[in-house]
């Protein structure tokens, strides 16, 4: 008897063809969508009136112009939008980061009220707030101050959540973090608010975003806070663990563009639900694909185990598979 494995595999027919896929609605019983939009999320970079920055890279938009924004994006079927705003009145403990309706608060209250379906998260992290751009709070030693950073991660985190914030993504890869944020979340009794951190990959595929955003430490850099290219396959999957033990519900992977391979591994070894965020320096080269190519780039990216892509291209591909259904 040949071995199972010996066996020669069934032919197509006669003219080449395999009958799975030749007739449409075969092929329509065994698809599915590799695209929609709902599968897509924007990053909403949200900026206060008047600032020159505003058309800079898609989602960068006056806080006067969010709810025309995002109400436009929830009728194309975006599923979700990722809010972070230009810090104002800046100092060295970020104290505006939790002043009372800063430009955050008011960011996610008017999404709320224009698009209440999208699915909101909202960036937690000194960065836009310390006069340094630094992610994290420092003692006078120049040391990190880790119950002030914690602490102000927190605060930023109930604020959020009381704004209208669904998911909050404390973005600095700092151990305890989100050990803090989902703390003090439910001591707040925002239970049901998730935690989204950031497995981010050091990479120059941030340059439009801190540039814009004013994100940019002022001395120095973040690496120590991020992880290493040559080392992310392995580090990523370590650092998802030590997240899920601390009480993140989900996970963001960044830059994607340069780590397909990084997301794979990911899916590999996590049940929880994965974000891969199409970061701002991947926008000029998508943009040359042009809507039918960021669209493939997009369901690729599906394939590989995001469960959840957050791109600048959110809304040129959320218009073409309207446009071009199945």
């Amino acid at each position: 008897m040949t071995a199972l494995t010996e066996r020669p595999l069934p032919a197509a027919g006669p003219d080449g063809v395999n009958p799975s896929r030749a007739r449409p609605a075969v092929r329509a019983l065994y698809t599915r969508p590799a695209l929609t939009a709902g599968d897509l999320g924007a990053p909403l970079l949200v900026l206060p009136d008047g600032h020159s920055g505003a058309g800079s890279l898609p989602g960068a938009v006056h806080l006067s112009d969010v709810r025309r924004t995002v109400n436009r994006w929830s009728g194309l079927g975006i599923g979700g939008v990722k809010v972070f705003v230009l810090g104002h009145d800046r100092d060295i403990a970020a104290t505006a980061a939790v002043s009372a309706d800063n430009l955050m608060v008011q960011a996610v209250s008017a999404i709320g009220a224009a698009a209440p379906d999208l699915a909101v998260t909202t960036e937690v992290c000194g960065c836009s707030w310390t006069s340094s751009g630094e992610c994290v709070l420092r003692t006078r030693a120049e040391d990190i101050d880790l119950d002030a950073t914690y602490r102000l991660m927190g605060e930023m985190a109930v604020q959020h959540a009381e704004a209208g914030a669904d998911v909050v993504s404390p973005t600095a890869m700092l151990d305890g973090s989100v050990r803090a944020v989902r703390a003090a979340l439910d001591d707040g009794g925002f239970r049901d608010v998730g935690v989204n951190p950031n497995l981010a990959i050091h990479t120059t595929l941030y340059g439009p975003f801190k540039a814009l955003m004013a994100t940019d430490p002022a001395t120095g850099h973040r690496r120590g806070l991020q992880l290493e290219p040559g080392r992310a396959q392995r580090d990523a999957v370590v650092q998802a663990r030590r997240w899920i033990v601390e009480g993140a519900d989900s996970l963001t992977l960044q830059p994607v563009m340069t780590a397909v391979d990084v997301l794979v591994r990911l899916r590999a070894d996590q049940e929880a639900p994965l974000v891969a965020y199409s970061t701002s320096g991947e926008w000029p080269a998508l943009r040359q694909l042009g809507s039918e190519g960021m669209t493939e780039y997009l369901a690729m990216l599906r394939r590989a185990g995001a469960d959840h892509v957050l791109t600048f291209a959110a809304e040129q591909v959320a218009t073409y598979l309207e446009r071009n259904p199945g």
